[in-house]
């Protein structure tokens, strides 16, 4: 094996010079992994882990052995001061840092506590070759006997004190994307990959069906849930907690103030309610939260961190909100129910969405905020333009703690490799910036959707650790792929290069959008295509990592290369041209073609996979209706990601209407003028595009429910056996095809 330095530089990281190098021959064969004799649950549990990935890299039977056992050829000791008397106390004290020292027979991993014990094991692992994915490992072979020019002398803390992820599940859809699908084994892959990249914070949604049923046990259908048996999604939810605690990842319980289901609602039909929420004029509103929360507690157990979502009062863009008590006053009822509840309460705010800094002006000094950059100026208006928040803290005290989050995605109809505000660069320069000021305790990814970008859940997790200006593409490319990183930079190198989306919007309101046919837009799609046909040239001797990545770029391509022909043609109609949408057609159908040989990407196949599971709720119209609403139709269709389904009953039917339109208007002698689009998003380097932006003919929408539905009633009544992985078949005409000329500028209508 190859000397490596093994410097790491974090910030507030002291790093050491390593000693002077000394070959060694070591025989994997005989590694040991060596707990202190007063080992916690988070050491044993990672060393635990890190014995299954070694034996795969070796081959070989690791043991896992006490410090008090006789020392072998080559012992890895992992601990702390306390749970070893062989390890001795480390610089930094802070929580989190390790020190990493020494050489075969033994390399000592020292923690500052047992959360740095961990993060030290990975980045020893990391040292030798393995590398730690959202969608999977790299595992080095480490095989035999090898000369081994190694030794350590290694310290390093974080920047941040608290780093992590967001797993939302309010939404129902591909597995890969929606965590309200996943069973244990999907919930297990992504708590160790936050483990293994030294991630300590989730902010989780609890279920509450369970919890509700035990403090108001009258209430009717609570015991049912809306697709899983409210007791199996409870049960769920306690072995995600305790594996995610034995990780060493602290969970923030996401809860909202004054919401109850129907079935509560229904038992207090003479007090105030507005949409879902109990207005906090009236006193039994804290008692009522009190009792759930209290219940949530016991049931769960907690690690005393909590953000309240107080959506039930005034200024709220969701709902008709009640106005009995201004929206700061409801924060702190809520603050005060919390605090009785759990008197080590560490409570969060968002700012997302409010007006900073007078509504945390009114709120107790301990109360945190997480900040929460968007990236759009006007969100909740018909136009949002440009960029909204600078980089680092807030507009608060410089005494209020807060956490950094990043809204990685905003449109459905997005790929997830581009999003308004969470190209890599921009990420690092807010991680810069954060890091900087001492109020901020953490930074994480809000992705709205799971396991979207790899790329960018490998930027944040590298710059919650150790923010820089310049996360590499190149360096990842060659941690990913090795030997095909050339390839893959290839494919991917142009669109990170372009930076941010310009553009983006709900994706069952899909939009035309003439500014696709700038020049620069052009460039862009041309390079990324060329890249993808030097990443098709290498499928068959790739890993499913590279596949997931060539699937993601060509989703990317071919949804910009539909969007660009269509407004090509459109515009060509407007000029008086007879038209034909069969570029349009054939890209979107390859889309849709590539998108059916995934699984995890399709809406069908994840009700498949619930079903599966034999733990549904009764009843499989219900779970049809939930599955329907909250996959394709919740809030305007937002939540329809890119899916098989998608492309088939919605891109492809609007795309059908739009060609209808046209011939229908030309052979009139007449031009089809398109509505001009409700809400859309975009950050145009000129402005007037925008004004070029229209409205597609909406889809069958009578159909798209009927076809859907009756899918979903037969994956969730009849399910399948498991797919089974199979060769990615390609067709490679679409990326082929003659695109348009480019336009300075387009009229319209």
């Amino acid at each position: 094996m190859k000397r490596r330095e093994f410097l790491h530089k974090g910030s507030a990281a002291m790093a050491v010079a390593a000693l002077a190098s000394c070959r060694h021959v070591v025989d994997w064969k005989r590694l040991r992994l060596v707990a202190g004799a007063n080992a916690s649950e988070l050491e044993r549990t990672v060393l635990v882990d890190a014995r299954a990935l070694f034996e795969a890299a070796t081959g070989s039977p690791v043991a896992l052995v006490d410090e008090t056992a006789e020392p072998g050829a080559f012992d890895v000791l992992v601990g702390t001061p306390e749970s070893s008397s062989r390890v001795r106390p480390i610089a930094s004290v802070a929580s989190g840092a390790y020190h990493v020292s020494g050489s075969p027979p033994l390399v000592t991993i020292s923690g500052a506590d047992a959360e740095g014990a961990r993060n030290g094991l990975y980045a020893f692992m990391e040292e030798l070759g393995f590398r730690f994915f959202r969608d999977g490992d790299v595992v080095p072979e480490l095989r035999g006997s090898a000369a081994l020019e190694l030794e350590l002398e290694l310290e390093a803390s974080p920047a941040f004190r608290f780093r992590g992820d967001m797993i939302w599940d309010n939404y129902l859809g591909p597995r890969r994307y929606c965590a309200s699908v996943w069973n244990e084994g999907d919930w297990d892959r992504a708590l160790l990959y936050m483990a293994r990249n030294r991630l300590n914070f989730l902010e989780f949604y609890p279920p509450l069906e369970h919890v509700l049923h035990t403090v108001f046990p009258e209430a009717k259908g609570l015991d049912n849930g809306s697709v899983l048996k409210s007791e199996a999604k409870h049960a769920l939810a306690k072995k995600v907690l305790a594996r995610a605690r034995a990780l060493g990842i602290e969970c923030m319980y996401v809860l909202s103030y004054g919401a109850f289901p129907e079935p509560v609602r229904a038992l207090y039909p003479d007090l105030e309610w507005r949409n879902g929420f109990l207005c906090a004029h009236q006193p039994e509103l804290m008692e009522l939260t009190k009792k759930t929360w209290q219940v949530l507690v016991e049931e769960l157990g907690t690690d005393h961190w909590y953000a309240i979502r107080h959506r039930g009062e005034e200024e709220q863009v969701y709902s008709d909100p009640c106005r009995s008590v201004t929206k700061a006053q409801g924060f702190l009822q809520a603050f005060a129910a919390m605090e009785e509840v759990d008197p080590e309460a560490r409570i969060t705010v968002w700012t997302w969405g409010e007006r900073i800094p007078d509504l945390f002006e009114e709120f107790p000094a301990n109360v945190r905020a997480v900040h929460i950059r968007h990236g759009m100026a006007n969100v909740f208006g018909d136009r949002g333009e440009g960029r909204e928040q600078s980089d680092g803290p807030a507009d608060l005290p410089p005494e209020r703690k807060w956490l950094s989050g990043q809204f990685t995605v905003f449109g459905g109809n997005e790929t997830l490799l581009q999003t308004g505000w969470c190209d890599a660069a921009t990420l690092a320069k807010d991680a810069v910036a954060s890091a900087a000021d001492p109020s901020c305790e953490g930074y994480f990814q809000w992705p709205e959707w799971s396991n979207t970008s790899v790329w960018l859940s490998d930027v944040i997790a590298k710059l919650a650790w150790s923010p820089t200006r310049e996360p590499s593409l190149d360096a990842y490319a060659r941690e990913r792929h090795g030997a095909l990183a050339e390839p893959f930079l290839a494919g991917f190198r142009p669109l990170l290069r372009a930076g941010n989306a310009r553009f983006m919007n709900p994706p069952r309101k899909r939009l035309l959008v003439p500014f696709f046919l700038a020049a620069a837009s052009l460039d862009v799609l041309r390079e990324v295509r060329a890249g993808a046909l030097t990443m098709m040239e290498h499928l068959d001797a790739s890993s499913p990592r590279f596949v997931r990545d060539f699937v993601d770029l060509y989703t990317w391509l071919a949804l910009r290369q539909a969007q660009t022909f269509e407004a090509d043609a459109y515009l060509s109609h407007v000029e008086g041209e007879s038209v034909t949408f069969e570029a349009a057609r054939a890209t979107w159908s390859a889309l849709h073609a590539v998108l059916e040989q995934v699984p995890e990407l399709g809406i069908v196949e994840a009700a498949r996979s619930v079903a599966r599971e034999g733990i549904l709720a009764d009843g499989v119209p219900a779970v049809e209706d939930a599955f329907w609403t909250l996959g394709c139709d919740f809030y305007r269709g937002y939540p329809l990601v890119m899916s098989p389904e998608a492309v088939e009953l919605v891109y492809l039917d609007q795309l059908d209407r739009l060609e209808t339109l046209v011939k229908d208007a030309h052979e009139r002698g007449e031009v089809a003028a398109l509505e001009e689009p409700g809400w859309f998003w975009h950050d145009f380097p000129d402005a007037s595009w925008a004004d070029a932006v229209r409205k597609l003919p909406s889809e069958d929408a009578v159909r798209f429910e009927s076809v859907m539905r009756e899918r979903l009633r037969l994956a969730l009544s009849e399910p399948s056996t498991p797919p089974t992985a199979r060769k990615l078949t390609l067709d490679p005409t679409l990326l082929e095809l003659t695109l348009p000329e480019p336009r300075d500028t387009a009229v319209l209508p």
